[in-house]
């Protein structure tokens, strides 16, 4: 716990909320991706952040930490693995958002204005250790007035091949992916890099309406 919450108060000393780079090659920065805050179906691109976290940190503590970038790098910050419920875990900011992650895709988000309340992935983590394929999600969120509004959404998951791209001044290999899913009223497209071993290092994930795609980044 004391380690937490070291890790915390060095989060709430790095967390900014202004543009810069971070992200080492293989960012889009053109106008027109920057402002694709909404889900829409048509696939973000990775956003340039400012650093919050330096490599003797992440070094520090391998796989304890996570960067968010939400709202275009308006919203950039160091979260820190916290509660562990078998293959979810939830990352933690110091005085923000928190995201829980199911062997890195969203399953749930709190601390947004409409947020992910509860996803079922399951589907969707299958389609991505075969390669691809189909696969049916389920969220929750939180409608206008505060209900819990479940839709379904059929998904097609594939390969969009080899990709290097760098975080925290490391290039990684990856294999990118694709997930284009849709239901009767919203569509939106999630991308994964997973690395030679298996570990999901970066993702555009959408998470409601009005709050659009969040980047997560393990360095």
């Amino acid at each position: 716990m004391n380690m937490m919450k070291a890790a915390l108060a060095g989060a709430a000393t790095l967390a900014i909320t202004a543009c810069g780079p971070l992200n080492d090659g293989n960012i889009a920065t053109g106008a027109a991706e920057a402002l694709k805050a909404r889900v829409s179906g048509t696939p973000a691109a990775p956003a340039p952040t400012a650093p919050v976290l330096t490599r003797a940190q992440v070094d520090a503590n391998p796989g304890g930490f996570m960067v968010l970038n939400a709202y275009n790098g308006t919203m950039v910050a160091a979260l820190v693995a916290g509660a562990q419920n078998g293959n979810r875990t939830t990352w933690l900011s110091a005085n923000g958002p928190s995201v829980t992650t199911q062997n890195g895709v969203m399953v749930a988000t709190r601390g947004f204005p409409r947020d992910l309340m509860a996803a079922d992935v399951d589907s969707v983590m299958r389609a991505l250790i075969a390669g691809g394929g189909t696969a049916t999600r389920v969220h929750e969120t939180l409608s206008d007035t505060d209900q819990i509004v479940t839709q379904s959404f059929t998904c097609a998951v594939a390969s969009q091949g080899r990709e290097t791209i760098g975080i925290l001044g490391r290039q990684i290999a990856t294999e990118r992916f694709g997930e284009a899913c849709t239901s009767d009223a919203l569509s939106f497209t999630n991308q994964y890099w997973i690395d030679d071993s298996g570990k999901m290092v970066r993702s555009l994930q959408a998470i409601a309406p009005d709050t659009g795609y969040i980047q997560l980044d393990r360095p």
